[in-house]
């Protein structure tokens, strides 16, 4: 393990304890750890080496996943599905400070997030998986929406007072969120066009000052003119269409002899 593992760093732990262990004989105790080191084997793959942490103990195991909730809660689900086969595992989550410490006895991982998973795992009845509000909050930074299958579960508290606040998973609940979601966006979708319909029915007369800029006015036309009357034109007769006389009387022509000829001017 690197220098970098023995200083504290935050991480994911998934705590896996198997319920009633030390209640059951010493044969099924046997029997439990070699199922839990084989689900273990199987699903550690996954996490790459140089992002975990994994320390077995006596009837559970600690796995911490370096600043990867949405892995750790992926190795999680995995790990409860081994339920099917009759493990009996209870997972707690929590995100916090972890290091790797040296005792007598060997290595061992503490901090503040170990400890608050640890107390979850502990007070969980059943094969379930709970995580703390601090995991679902990292869980939620790192991949947002995620969160939304770790619903409110029942908050408890340990024998110091300390109150925690805990989800369960809950796979069907993005499903939910989504038809709610929809149903609100439809149900306001119809109460805009009810208010927009009330509106304009209910005022004919409101004021409407964009009106100009969406409606533009129609054209003037001018009104149409009645037709012209023709002239009445007097009928004439055939006597009076004739050309006037002009009052200028006409000299008579002078006749006069020159040449031997006659001509009049």
């Amino acid at each position: 393990m690197n220098d970098s593992a023995h200083h504290p760093v935050l991480s994911s732990v998934v705590l896996l304890r198997l319920t009633d262990y030390a209640k059951r004989p010493v044969a099924e105790q046997a029997r439990l750890n070699a199922q839990l080191d084989t689900v273990l084997a199987m699903l550690l793959p996954d996490l790459p080496a140089h992002t975990r942490i994994v320390l077995s103990g006596t009837g559970s195991a600690a796995v911490a996943v370096l600043n990867n909730p949405p892995a750790a809660l992926a190795f999680a689900e995995a790990a409860l599905r081994a339920n099917q086969s009759g493990l009996d595992l209870c997972i707690g989550i929590d995100h916090g400070p972890v290091e790797m410490v040296s005792t007598a006895a060997g290595e061992m991982l503490s901090g503040d997030g170990v400890a608050t998973a640890s107390v979850i795992a502990a007070v969980a009845s059943g094969a379930v998986l709970l995580a703390s509000q601090n995991f679902r909050t990292a869980l939620a930074q790192m991949a947002p929406g995620a969160e939304a299958r770790l619903v409110p579960a029942e908050n408890f508290s340990d024998a110091g007072l300390r109150t925690y606040h805990v989800f369960s998973l809950d796979p069907l609940a993005p499903g939910r969120r989504r038809r709610r979601l929809l149903m609100l966006g439809s149900a306001l979708t119809l109460l805009l066009l009810i208010s927009a319909s009330a509106i304009r029915f209910g005022m004919p007369n409101r004021p409407q000052p964009l009106a100009a800029y969406f409606n533009p006015p129609e054209p003037v036309t001018a009104p149409a003119l009645p037709p012209a009357a023709e002239p009445a034109v007097a009928p004439v007769s055939r006597a009076a269409s004739t050309r006037p006389k002009s009052d200028h009387t006409k000299a008579e022509p002078t006749k006069k002899y020159r040449f031997g000829k006659w001509w009049y001017e």
